[in-house]
């Protein structure tokens, strides 16, 4: 038994574009307006206090601005090789070619930029962040869970063990 925490905001959101490769095939670029939400799972304390929303807010949106009107490539994706050269980052798949302003592009450590992959790199950000911020209440949290939303009505999900 236990408590959990919801954070789901307006400015919880960033424009981005992408392009998943999935079974020898690559998707044409396009783009979303992406919604976050947070989840933190845990016993509240003496107080029955599980964790401030006044401190777990900034630290979603600074992740989302981010993201925010970017370009959005998986670094760890084999199917996928990447050349800079300048100001400019070549993607290369297959027969395709496509050709981004380095400072618009956030090169992410994931396989491939689905909600999925979104929503577990975005966990690992913000527990990192949660982490830095040393609160006396983090040492009751027990879990972290992100979910991304594409559009509504299409989301996705990753858990994980605080």
């Amino acid at each position: 038994m236990g408590y959990r925490i919801k954070v789901y905001k307006e400015n919880f959101d960033f424009s981005a574009a992408h392009f998943i490769t999935t079974s020898g095939r690559c998707e044409s670029l396009h783009g979303h307006n992406y919604r976050v939400e947070v989840m933190l799972e845990g016993e509240s304390g003496a107080d029955a206090f599980l964790y401030n929303f006044s401190d777990l807010k900034p630290l979603v949106r600074l992740e989302c601005n981010a993201l925010n009107h970017k370009m959005l490539l998986a670094r760890d994706n084999q199917q996928l090789r990447y050349n800079i050269t300048g100001e400019e980052l070549e993607a290369l798949y297959q027969n395709r070619r496509y050709v981004f302003p380095v400072a618009e592009v956030v090169m992410l450590p994931v396989l491939n930029t689905t909600a999925e992959e979104l929503a577990r790199y975005l966990t690992g950000c913000i527990r990192k962040r949660i982490l830095e911020l040393n609160r006396p209440e983090t040492k009751l949290l027990q879990a972290i869970e992100v979910g991304v939303e594409e559009q509504p009505g299409q989301a996705a999900y990753y858990f994980e063990p605080f």
